[in-house]
């Protein structure tokens, strides 16, 4: 890949998460999903530009996203 490549993936992941967060704000549930792959897209480019920090908040975000996502079904 290439430098432009790798910068469009990162704001491609930055996108999902922004819209993750802005459907969260609208209180819907696919808020998730969008934070889901925004925050896979992440982890991915952690390896990428070898950003260990990047892919371990990746992923703790990732793990709370799926947390999130089942604490918000039992609320209901």
């Amino acid at each position: 890949m290439n430098t432009f490549q790798i910068d469009l993936l990162g704001w491609i992941g930055f996108l999902f998460i922004m819209i993750g967060y802005y459907f969260n704000a609208k209180r819907r549930i696919n808020c998730f999903y969008f934070w889901g792959i925004g925050n896979c897209i992440y982890i991915l480019y952690g390896f990428i530009i070898d950003a260990i920090p990047i892919i371990g908040m990746s992923i703790f975000v990732l793990i709370m996203n799926v947390y999130g996502y089942y604490y918000w079904n039992d609320s209901k």
